[in-house]
């Protein structure tokens, strides 16, 4: 340390603190802790103002709170602070709860001399468990923020965010298909996996895997083009019974679950623009636009007297 112009080297700084020369580094890519300038040699050097934050990161590491965190809560005023220490005692809770009813599980089956196999499989369910909803009304979002999968806090206009809601809203729209009279036993299974399929992109955004972070959520399966070829097989097998189309359908006019398949085709096709919009991985945008192509074929397959059924548009050349 220089004492006359209270000048910290990066070695000097990292070894008070306790961290290494790496973390500091790291802390500069992410832009939580710049060097106030650096030596002819292009070493960092800390004044005192950054000694003093990088003070407040590791006492915000400390408390829990993830780097994607940080660096927002550094500059925060007290309002902000207080709300975000209290989100954070709420997971904190819930992870202690979690925690504690797992202990429990495990002293039960340590207690019994030969624990019923029954109780070990679901002793093991739990300790593997990847997803667990205690506490649906957590408060944690009223400021208009909410948690990503990987800990980051963000608004909920973000873009990630509001792509995982429109694929959250495809999928209840299929929900809603699914519960409506007149659903073919053989559509309902096709949309009960495809559900499952958007429940693992919704992992992936979740967690920020579509934006090019390193993994998806853990334990959760990829969009990868092995989804989108079960599509396309689903496509080609329920076409091949369909008659051309020689104009744009219009849709309803058969039954409510074929019309109900029409809104979600527009809500895929919603969830496909979000995803574009931020630059989502080649299979996963495929995947969503095969879903829209497909739910359309479904909702003609769907029709009774199928082709007798159908509306198509007639356009009003010359009329004003």
């Amino acid at each position: 340390m220089d004492a006359n112009e209270e000048r910290w080297s990066v070695g000097d700084l990292a070894a008070a603190a306790g961290v290494t020369v790496q973390t500091l580094h790291h802390y500069d890519r992410l832009g939580l802790l710049e060097p106030v300038e650096r030596t002819a040699a292009g070493y960092r050097q800390y004044d005192r103002a950054g000694v003093e934050r990088l003070y407040r990161i590791l006492a915000l590491r400390g408390l829990g709170f993830p780097l994607g965190e940080v660096g927002a809560l550094l500059d925060a005023d007290a309002g902000s602070l207080r709300e975000a220490t209290r989100a954070r005692l709420e997971r904190t809770e819930m992870e202690l709860a979690r925690g504690a009813d797992l202990r429990e599980r495990l002293l039960r089956v340590l207690d019994q001399p030969e624990p019923p196999a029954a109780e070990l499989i679901d002793t093991m369910e739990v300790m593997s468990m990847n997803v667990q909803l205690n506490r649906i009304v957590t408060r944690g979002g009223d400021a208009g923020e909410t948690d990503r999968g990987d800990g980051a806090r963000v608004r909920k206009d973000a873009p990630l965010i509001e792509a995982g809601g429109e694929v959250d809203a495809l999928c209840a729209g299929l929900g809603l298909a699914l519960s409506l009279d007149g659903t073919p036993a053989d559509q309902a299974k096709l949309l009960r996996e495809i559900q499952n399929d958007l429940f693992d992109l919704g992992a992936e955004l979740a967690t920020g895997a579509v934006e090019g972070a390193a993994r998806p959520l853990d334990g959760r399966a990829s969009i990868d083009d092995s989804y989108v070829a079960r599509l396309d097989q689903a496509c080609a097998d329920m076409n091949a019974d369909l008659a051309p189309l020689d104009s744009f359908l219009l849709p309803g006019g058969g039954s409510p679950y074929s019309a109900q398949l029409q809104v979600c085709r527009t809500t895929c096709r919603r969830a496909e623009r979000r995803l574009v919009a931020i630059d989502a991985p080649g299979p996963t945008l495929a995947y969503l636009n095969r879903l829209s192509d497909l739910l359309f074929i479904m909702a003609r397959a769907a029709e009774p007297g199928s082709a007798a059924a159908e509306r198509t548009w007639v356009a009003r050349r010359g009329v004003r």
